[in-house]
């Protein structure tokens, strides 16, 4: 029994002789290249627990480090700068018009209670393991105590504290932002989407300074959108001048060229189509191709409206739908005109038309170079020379009308498009 209690004693005064708290085997070294890896997180651990002490002493509370602010004094303010904001990925719900995004915010702030003497142990920084361990600005989203906070997230990495009591951290984050769309140029459409961060606990004593570029840093992002434009700044909470807090916008556009080409081209060979028809000859080849060109503007804007969003455009009508109307309308009136023409030309006249009108005609016909009726075979009777005249006319009559139609045509698709 004596024996026991002899090594039981023995055991204890080794165990007291090995737990160093204050690490006091650091008087004998005199860099920290010489400390093994190992070594120096026990030396990380006793600074940091030091430190833990003294703040409890200053601040007459225990864990003072981790729960309350760094400044002592009344109306003081804590200086957040915010170093430089990166995306890394980002994506869009179409439905919902929301976007997701995931990155960080590289942060600094001064915390005095983490100051150390440089020469007494040896290193000029360490790294918190946890940023339960000191306090940080509690930084979130507007809605993280909502319903609708399911997605939103932030979370301190990287947590570095100097001996000079400059502390830097990493904020990740992963937000959804509401946008406004603009469809304008759909499927190229516009998304300007935008969310907040702020303080709940401290909003009037956090204090935002924007030291980097307003700008995000997109370099690295992973997205199917073109960036184009992003910013980060500063903003008052609620319409409360004192109150601040930070917005990050993203404005990104649609990257589908394929998309593009898939609903542009079927219009645009009905469209040629449309121009070229005069020149298919006789009113009734004229007329079949424009009927065939009204079928293929029919089922290119039904392929239109299979790719359109499922809650709709809203306010916005996009510019392809503009011009999906404007070619659809001219093939039309095109169409009837045609007809029209076509059909006055079968009527019989006795009387010949103005020598005038019968010369204006050769002319047009000659130079506008569009289709040009069979002129009926002529046996010297006045009857088979006067329909010939007067199918000179409403040949010409159709000819000047497309040609109306075309430059028509042509001035209201650049107008549409630009």
């Amino acid at each position: 029994m004596r024996t026991v209690l002899v090594l039981g004693w023995v055991l204890v005064g080794v165990t007291a002789g090995q737990y160093d708290p204050d690490c006091k085997w650091r008087d004998n070294v005199t860099s920290v290249d010489e400390i093994a890896h190992h070594k120096y997180q026990v030396l990380e651990d006793c600074l940091y627990y030091k430190l833990s002490r003294d703040a409890d002493k200053l601040q007459s509370k225990g864990n003072a480090l981790m729960l309350l602010p760094p400044t002592v004094a009344a109306g003081e303010t804590l200086d957040l700068e915010i170093m430089d904001v990166q995306l890394r990925q980002m994506w869009i719900n179409e439905v919902f018009k929301e976007m997701n995004m995931n990155g960080y915010i590289n942060l600094s702030w001064k915390d005095r209670r983490l100051r150390w003497d440089l020469g007494d142990y040896k290193t000029d920084n360490i790294n918190i393991k946890s940023f339960g361990k000191i306090w940080v600005p509690d930084i979130n989203s507007v809605n993280y105590q909502t319903a609708s906070s399911t997605s939103d997230y932030t979370s301190y990495q990287g947590i570095n504290a100097k001996y000079t009591g400059n502390i830097t951290a990493r904020l990740e984050f992963r937000m959804q932002a509401e946008c406004q769309v603009d469809y304008s140029d759909f499927p190229n459409d516009v998304k300007h989407c935008c969310f907040n961060l702020r303080s709940s606990l401290y909003k009037y004593y956090i204090k935002y300074f924007l030291i980097g570029s307003e700008q995000l840093n997109v370099d690295n992002l992973r997205t199917n959108w073109h960036i184009a434009d992003s910013w980060i700044k500063k903003t008052n909470q609620d319409g409360d001048i004192k109150a601040e807090q930070l917005e990050v916008c993203v404005t990104a556009r649609r990257k589908s060229s394929t998309l593009s080409i898939e609903l542009l081209v079927p219009v645009t060979v009905s469209a040629l189509l449309l121009i070229i028809a005069p020149f298919f000859g006789k009113f009734k080849e004229q007329i079949h191709v424009k009927m065939f060109s009204l079928l293929i503007q029919f089922l290119s804007f039904q392929l239109l409206v299979n790719k359109t969003p499922q809650v709709g455009f809203g306010e916005h009508v996009p510019k392809i739908y503009v011009f999906y109307a404007f070619t659809l309308s001219m093939t039309i009136i095109s169409l009837i005109i045609t007809v029209i023409i076509a059909a006055i030309a079968r009527v019989p006249r006795k009387l010949p038309p103005a020598h005038r009108y019968t010369l204006l005609a050769n002319v047009l016909n000659a130079n506008i170079c569009c289709g040009m009726e069979e002129t009926p075979v002529t046996d010297g009777t006045s009857t088979k020379d006067t329909a010939a005249d007067w199918l000179q006319i409403h040949v010409a009559v159709n000819n000047l009308v497309a040609l109306f139609v075309l430059l028509f045509y042509v001035i209201g698709a650049i107008v549409i498009i630009c």
